[in-house]
This record gives C-alpha cells, sequence and structure tokens, in this order.
C-alpha cells in the first residue's frame, strides 16, 4: 500500500509540473502576441521616384513651331520640381522629339500633368501633330548619376520581350546597363521598366559623341544583349539618336 501510495504521489508531482510548464508555454505565447501587436512594424521603403518618357512626332513643314514650343514648356519648367526635365530632337529625323522626365513622386507627376504649363504645350502642339503623343510612365531598374555636362549624341532605346520572357529580358537589360555605365565615352547608362507594362524596357544613354557611341555597339558587352534578345524579343530592337534641343 505504501509503494501504491509513492506511485500516486509522483504522478500527482509528474502532473503539477506538466501543468505549470503548459502554463509557462501559453503565457509566452500571449507575451510574444502582445508584443508583435505593440511594436511599429517596419518602416515601409519610400517608392520610386517615376520617369515619364514621351515620344512626339510633328508634321515635317511644322518644326520649327514644334521646338519652340517645346523649348517654352522645358524653359517654363526650370526648377519647378522635376529632378530631370529634357527634351531631345531625333538625328536624321528632326520632326521626331522626346521628352524624359523624372518627379520626385506620383503625386508631383499628376500635379505637373495637370499644370498649366503642360496644358499649354498639348495646345500648341495639337495642330502640329502627325500622330498623338505616346506618354510612357517608367519605373527604374537601374540608374547612375545625372550627366554633369552635355553629352554629344544621345540614345534612347524601347527593349520589348516576350510576356513570358520578361525576367531574362529585364536581367539582360540590367546587365548592359551596369556593364556599360562609365565605359569609354559613356557619360549615362540607365535602364527604366514601363510602369503599366513590365516585358517593355526603355534604355536612355548619353555619350561624349557619336564614334564613342558605335565603338560600344560593337563591344562584348553589347553583341551578347544583342544576342540575348533575339530569341526573346517581341519587337524590332528600336533604338534611336537624338541630340539635346537647344
Amino acid at each position: 500500500m505504501a509503494f501504491a501510495k509513492n506511485i500516486s504521489g509522483r504522478t500527482r508531482m509528474v502532473d503539477r509540473r506538466q501543468v505549470l510548464v503548459g502554463a509557462v508555454l501559453a503565457a509566452s505565447v500571449v507575451m510574444e502576441e502582445a508584443l508583435a501587436q505593440t511594436s511599429p512594424a517596419p518602416a515601409a521603403a519610400p517608392p520610386a521616384a517615376p520617369y515619364a518618357i514621351t515620344y512626339i512626332e510633328v508634321d515635317p513643314a511644322r518644326i520649327g513651331a514644334a521646338r519652340q514650343a517645346l523649348a517654352r514648356y522645358r524653359d517654363a519648367l526650370k526648377d519647378k520640381g522635376a529632378l530631370e526635365l529634357a527634351v531631345f530632337e531625333q538625328i536624321g529625323r528632326p520632326n521626331h522629339f522626346a521628352i524624359v522626365e523624372q518627379w520626385p513622386s506620383a503625386k508631383a507627376r499628376e500635379d505637373h500633368a495637370a499644370s498649366g504649363a503642360s496644358r499649354e504645350l498639348h495646345a500648341a502642339l495639337a495642330p502640329l501633330l502627325i500622330a498623338p503623343n505616346d506618354e510612357r510612365p517608367h519605373v527604374a531598374l537601374t540608374t547612375g548619376p545625372k550627366p554633369a555636362t552635355q553629352a554629344g549624341v544621345y540614345v534612347i532605346t524601347h527593349v520589348d520581350v516576350v510576356p513570358t520572357k520578361r525576367d531574362e529580358g529585364t536581367a539582360e537589360s540590367r546587365k548592359i546597363a551596369e556593364a556599360s555605365r562609365g565605359s569609354a565615352g559613356n557619360i549615362r547608362f540607365d535602364a527604366l521598366v514601363q510602369a503599366s507594362r513590365p516585358n517593355h524596357l526603355t534604355l536612355v544613354e548619353a555619350w561624349t559623341g557619336s564614334a564613342a557611341q558605335e565603338a560600344h555597339s560593337a563591344t562584348v558587352p553589347a553583341k551578347a544583349f544583342r544576342t540575348a534578345l533575339g530569341p526573346i524579343g517581341g519587337s524590332l530592337y528600336d533604338e534611336r539618336l537624338y541630340t539635346l534641343l537647344n
């Protein structure tokens, strides 16, 4: 009988310990949940400053009027909050223009689109156009510092890859930009992704002159990029050379 009572007492002691351990574990879970609810969440990274690239085609007989309207627009927005606002004229096709803009936030870009300067530009260009303005919002994929000096030639290239190969196209665009940035004669080499269609990308380049740009096109990174794009491209490679509008 004494032996049986001893066993019973030990059993009760084990039971009490199990209850105590369970209570401690439950309290620990409650404490962790309380801390999770009261601890501040990690701060979200600020959204990237958005870009916009706009392609403009005007009547060849009205190039002068288009240049004046675009120059007024550019000058009116100088020091008005844009991180970048550059107007380009295509080499060999002077009735084709491009605007590259970067704004500190999506709200700033929206406010600009509704501004008087933007409305005036659209009104001035409307009778000159031979096709609607093609504005494409972008976000940065990989970018370097803005050029401190004016370049001899600028390049804006639209890269289109089939949707199922978007990741490969994005990786190759990043690779060529980072391999080329700061190379001989290069002043700028950025890769951007179109916000509404992420399988469409844009390369924005600046070179000291046409000789440097042409030499780069024959380098190993440039040829590797074109070779990689061949089987995944969604359209012809669209590379356009520009000068800065004076």
